[in-house]
């Protein structure tokens, strides 16, 4: 085993990792990037342990250039798209991400997601969601209904 392999992955790992906090915003894409990294993964392993003697330094190259590619791809075929359509602005900055179950102060920054947490909840924008408009004489309506109180005879 190479000395250096094991700081090159990590430094791949890293750079997948902030790639995908950066650039992986849209539903497509985060659906495409984690997966195709566990794929090229995967397929760098399986040369790494059915090569006795391999070229594990070189072939760290085609691995790297690989996920170049599925970065590019990621970005030009599925991030610029969303973003033409709309489904990721500044009101909604990812289009998926991960809901915590604990409770998380209003105003701090957005939750993150990582390759490593699964994804769980879908933004909705500030103007796709339903607005009730209460007129200024109009009671609010609510959802829940009270039922009527007994009649006494």
């Amino acid at each position: 085993v190479p000395a250096s392999m094991p700081i090159w992955i990590y430094g791949f790992s890293m750079i997948w990792e902030y790639f995908s906090m950066v650039f992986v915003r849209s539903a497509l894409s985060a659906r495409f990037f984690p997966r195709m990294s566990l794929f090229y993964f995967v397929w760098y392993h399986l040369y790494f342990y059915s090569i006795p003697y391999g070229f594990f330094d070189v072939a760290l190259i085609p691995w790297f250039l690989a996920m170049l590619h599925a970065m590019m791809y990621s970005i030009l075929a599925l991030e610029i798209p969303a973003c033409a359509r709309g489904s990721i602005s500044l009101e909604c900055p990812r289009e998926v991400y991960t809901r915590i179950s604990w409770p998380e102060w209003s105003a701090g920054l957005p939750q993150e997601w990582t390759l490593f947490l699964p994804l769980n909840s879908r933004y909705t924008p500030l103007y796709d969601r339903d607005v009730v408009v209460v007129q200024p004489n109009e009671p609010i309506a609510t959802t829940t209904t009270t039922p009527p109180p007994p009649t006494t005879t």
